[in-house]
């Protein structure tokens, strides 16, 4: 048995209309083409769908019976195509993306509710990162979109990424610390014992510090080593030391701490939106351009 989707809609237009000739006007072809669909339906099928005289047709109940099936095999083919089709333009699916909270929080809310009100179909799947994790997340193909920092970041041909906004390092401490003034002397960070990011979190973003500190004379002295930014900063506050992190960390809300920029070029850096070019989810362009969108 060989029925087609083709031999189901003449079928239907048969059915709904109950006249060969009004089936053939809606489908647009000869009443000789929707007859001779019947013909090889009922063939095929081994039953007899319609009765039919000079004046009347009328539906068996074998006919019945395939009709209701009929109109949800249809339907269902139907959303299988478009689904299909929104497939294949990113407009259904899941798109995983990695993030630093304190990095994005001032503009990605806005960019993920205008991404949903597009593309409903599409999950997205948002994920915490520190930066070492996130960007071998993204060169293994695990993340199909990190939000991330320029220095954390190397030349490599699966990984490209776009600058969303200028930023720099600060020194951080409690705002009763003795250092704590509105110039804040450098030097004086040598006697201080800090609280740094775990360097297998991110060894480029340990290596940066140590290398500022360095161009200015001292090398860092690393007494705590937490894994999260947020428990970084928690120390801090609570008076373990001082810290080195980007400035962009403020966002968490610790009202003790003191921010001081850092003066210098070697301080400076971007925050980057960056993407595997290999990965094959068509969710990513869509998702960049609705980000463009909400970031002018």
């Amino acid at each position: 048995m060989n029925i087609n989707i083709r031999q189901l809609h003449f079928f239907i237009a048969v059915a709904t209309h109950l006249n060969f000739t009004e089936a053939a006007k809606h489908l647009f072809v000869t009443q000789q083409t929707v007859s001779q669909q019947i013909a090889d339906l009922e063939h095929d099928i081994g039953v007899k769908l319609f009765v039919r005289d000079k004046r009347t047709v009328s539906l068996t109940s074998a006919g019945h019976v395939l009709l209701k099936g009929a109109n949800v095999l249809i339907d269902k083919t139907d959303e299988l195509i478009e689904q299909t089709r929104k497939a294949a333009t990113g407009i259904t699916g899941t798109l995983k993306i990695g993030l630093i909270p304190s990095a994005v929080k001032a503009f990605l809310p806005r960019t993920i509710t205008g991404f949903r009100q597009k593309y409903p179909s599409i999950d997205l799947d948002l994920k915490q990162y520190t930066m070492g994790p996130m960007h071998e997340a993204l060169e293994h193909g695990d993340l199909d979109i990190g939000f991330t920092m320029s220095f954390d970041l190397r030349n490599t041909s699966v990984i490209t990424w776009k600058i969303l906004y200028h930023d720099v390092l600060a020194v951080v401490m409690h705002k009763d610390h003795t250092l704590a003034r509105t110039n804040l002397d450098f030097s004086a960070l040598a006697n201080e014992p800090f609280v740094m990011l775990a360097r297998d979190q991110s060894p480029r973003f340990a290596d940066l510090v140590t290398r500022i500190c360095m161009k200015r004379y001292f090398i860092p002295n690393v007494t705590n080593t937490p894994n999260l930014m947020e428990t970084v900063l928690m120390l801090v506050e609570n008076g373990i030391g001082i810290s080195i992190v980007p400035r962009h960390a403020q966002n968490y809300v610790f009202p003790s701490l003191r921010f001081y920029d850092i003066d210098g070029d070697d301080a400076c850096f971007d925050v980057v939106v960056a993407w595997n070019k290999q990965r094959p989810n068509p969710s990513i362009a869509l998702f960049i351009n609705e980000l463009d969108i909400t970031t002018k």
